[in-house]
């Protein structure tokens, strides 16, 4: 399922603009590789990582009755805090992932680092770094992410 949704947000940032005026997949060849790159560190690393984390504290006890698996929260939240820390090295030097323009690489991060957040309570890391902090509320102040939490989330 979700390498079918990202081949279709790839599809549909290839051919247009995001409608906030975004080249959401970068405006060259040098943009879109690292776009692709941040994409990839996303689908590899981050989302194993925050996805089990949002499963076990959230998704199975509010919906299948289910205990969290605390080793695995904990195993998951040092990875975690890894992750956070080359992010917060790389969003020191830029203002989004792939350089200084909004693209699906950051994009990709806000729907489960959401969850993460709001429902499983565990964005302790990302509030405690400075850059990490600032590129999240960023990206999620956009027009097209509060539009999706007026009609759907919230």
């Amino acid at each position: 399922m979700f390498a079918e949704s990202r081949a279709v947000v790839r599809y549909i940032a290839e051919k247009s603009p995001d409608p906030e005026g975004y080249f959401l997949y970068g405006r060259n060849l040098k943009e879109k590789a690292l776009v692709e790159q941040w994409v990839e560190v996303e689908s590899q690393n981050w989302n194993p990582v925050v996805e089990t984390i949002v499963r076990e504290e959230y998704f199975n006890p509010t919906f299948f009755g289910k205990q969290p698996n605390e080793q695995l929260v904990l195993e998951n939240l040092l990875k975690l805090e890894k992750l956070l820390d080359i992010y917060e090295a790389h969003l020191s030097k830029s203002q989004y992932l792939a350089g200084d323009f909004y693209s699906l690489a950051d994009l990709s991060h806000i729907p489960y680092t959401f969850y993460l957040i709001k429902y499983a309570k565990k964005g302790q890391g990302i509030a405690s770094r400075r850059f990490v902090k600032a590129w999240f509320e960023d990206i999620c102040a956009r027009r097209s992410w509060q539009k999706i939490l007026t009609n759907f989330l919230e």
